[in-house]
């Protein structure tokens, strides 16, 4: 039966592996790239030959992680590692890689342990929360990987705005901080840098935003034709799926993101009166409780209203 491992245990297995792949989820992020080029910095340091995998590319955002590589694809070499993946299906075209991991490493509650090794901590804000403990135990953390698992720390807690965020994720950002990081300049480029396409692509989607229970409830919609004409990417979308929610009154956001016609990816967030992942299951998906995500597939009007009244009725149980 899987169990959950010590970070002893998983360190010692990595040290006697001379060959790594690291895999990423699909769509990826600052944790799951943070975490896995962090990683490999340190493995690196140590001699070893390692590789990370990505089913999807990489943002202009965290290029800078991949030493400015978009693309993450290749044939898989020795162990495999899963960093951030919550489940095999979150790996995208390697999901029979994924499935076949000889170490986990997540902090997303509804890890089903799939790895051989894993070490999975819903308490942690990110998984570069949980990396930054890891390197303790593989001999120390390096500016590289330091700059990394920030990194991963930083965006998973929205700048350590989100209720996840606790004391040991603020000492785990601390530890990084002490190598010497350039945290003024890497902040700058996370948090306070943005496209020209961000702000049209804000401006198109308040137009699609609609309430309901009250203004408790807030649903927006980004279409592929919106993307088309701003020229904005995932770096846009993922900050905008957090703006409905900031909205004064507003309980729980869902946005839809059209990826084909009648297909569409749903980003919920809420402000914890309610749980995102376990309504984001109902749909197939899944995540934290105050951000998940699912797919929905339809006509947009009837998906929206299917959305509502599920929203609907978990704020009459709160």
């Amino acid at each position: 039966m899987s169990r959950n491992n010590s970070l002893f245990e998983i360190a010692e297995f990595l040290k006697g592996q001379q060959q790594l792949t690291l895999l990423c989820h699909v769509r990826p992020d600052g944790d799951t790239l943070g975490c896995a080029f962090g990683l490999k910095a340190i493995l690196e340091m140590q001699g070893k030959e390692v590789q990370v995998l990505c089913a999807d590319r990489v943002s202009p955002r965290y290029r800078f992680l991949s030493g400015g590589a978009a693309e993450l694809k290749g044939e898989p070499k020795g162990c495999i590692v899963c960093l951030d993946v919550a489940a095999p299906d979150m790996a995208g075209v390697y999901k029979e890689l994924a499935l076949q991991a000889d170490v986990v490493i997540d902090h997303h509650p509804t890890n089903p342990l799939y790895g051989r090794l894993n070490y999975v901590a819903p308490e942690a804000a990110a998984a570069g929360e949980i990396m930054v403990a890891l390197a303790k135990e593989l001999g120390g953390l390096n500016q590289k990987a330091a700059e990394c698992f920030y990194t991963a720390i930083a965006t998973d807690t929205g700048c350590f705005k989100y209720g996840s965020t606790t004391g040991h994720t603020h000492l785990a950002a601390a530890e990084a901080i002490a190598t010497g990081i350039d945290l003024k300049g890497l902040n700058k480029w996370l948090f306070q840098t943005k496209r020209k396409a961000e702000f049209e692509l804000n401006r198109k989607a308040m137009e699609n935003m609609h309430y309901f229970a009250d203004g408790r409830i807030v649903t927006m919609l980004i279409t592929l034709a919106m993307l088309e004409e701003t020229g904005a990417g995932a770096d846009e979308l993922e900050v905008l799926s957090s703006v409905p929610i900031q909205i004064e009154g507003v309980a729980v956001s869902a946005t839809f993101k059209e990826t084909e016609a009648e297909h569409y990816k749903i980003s919920l967030r809420t402000d914890g009166s309610v749980h995102g992942g376990e309504i984001c299951a109902q749909f197939g998906g899944g995540g934290h409780a105050q951000a998940a995500g699912c797919s929905m597939e339809g006509c947009y009007p009837e998906l929206e209203a299917q959305m509502v009244e599920v929203l609907k009725k978990a704020l009459e149980q709160v």
